[in-house]
């Protein structure tokens, strides 16, 4: 029998162009693989291009459906057994009752730790997963909609943060000084920019995605963000917008950043 392959970005986005142009047809079988694809079909799914991962026949989940229904579903709240290595949190919770946060942080340096990261390492991811959430609440205008997920695993650690939102171009637009962007690849680029975001370059605000990249210093990672119809990309060591890639993309609800960082 043929192996069955990972449902990677690049396999991702040939079924939803395939989708979009209604020739979706019958799929070979993918496996669950790497976090990041799968909470991007969630968004994907809430634009209504794809099913749901726990709904799709030709997706193998792998022990990922519960945390899968989850995302989904709109869940508060949800920990692997026993702590090992992977949860869910939503944006609103984390806003209103901080103590469940911050066990949600202390759930993630673990398993970080567990999967061989150093602490110092860890304690910067950690600071970049936070500060990425807060941009949930300070600019999707839809906070209950987003959520927080990570999993770690054998010499790897990965995090994602997505919301159904209003997107990047968006929400720089409700500032007149970001009136000249022109679509989707625009915003995200300005938007992953130190000291870009809707509150404009006076307020001194935008530093989130900076506090994201210096997390990542010597580290070998690959990053995803998704906004609309365009995604921006880039991996390797020290990743930063210097060998990013973006691209037009099959159009996805909200915005996603999809991190994963290997030793």
């Amino acid at each position: 029998m043929p192996e069955i392959e990972s449902l990677t970005f690049a396999a991702l986005d040939g079924i939803a162009f395939a989708a979009a142009r209604g020739r979706l047809g019958s799929l070979p079988e993918y496996a669950a693989g790497d976090l990041g694809p799968l909470i991007e079909m969630v968004q994907l799914a809430r634009s209504g291009l794809l099913p749901p991962p726990s709904s799709a026949p030709w997706l193998r989940l792998n022990g990922t459906e519960t945390v899968l229904r989850a995302a989904a579903g709109g869940s508060e709240r949800w920990a692997s057994p026993h702590g090992s290595g992977s949860g869910f949190l939503r944006c609103d919770v984390m806003q209103n009752e901080p103590m469940r946060w911050t066990s949600f942080k202390l759930e993630a340096h673990k398993a970080a730790l567990a999967a061989g990261f150093p602490s110092q390492a860890v304690g910067r991811l950690m600071g970049a997963m936070g500060e990425i959430a807060d941009n949930v609440l300070e600019h999707s205008e839809s906070a209950s909609t987003g959520f927080v997920v990570f999993a770690g695993g054998p010499r790897s650690f990965e995090f994602a943060v997505a919301d159904d939102g209003i997107g990047a171009l968006a929400s720089l637009r409700s500032n007149p000084e970001y009136a000249y962007l022109a679509d989707e690849g625009d915003a995200l680029q300005c938007a992953l920019t130190d000291g870009e975001s809707r509150f404009g370059k006076a307020a001194q605000r935008g530093t989130g995605f900076s506090t994201l990249f210096k997390s990542l210093v010597n580290m070998n990672a690959t990053l995803r963000f998704r906004s609309g119809d365009h995604a921006l990309g880039m991996q390797g060591k020290s990743p930063t917008l210097v060998n990013a890639h973006v691209a037009r993309k099959p159009r996805a609800s909200g915005f996603m950043v999809s991190v994963r960082c290997a030793i």
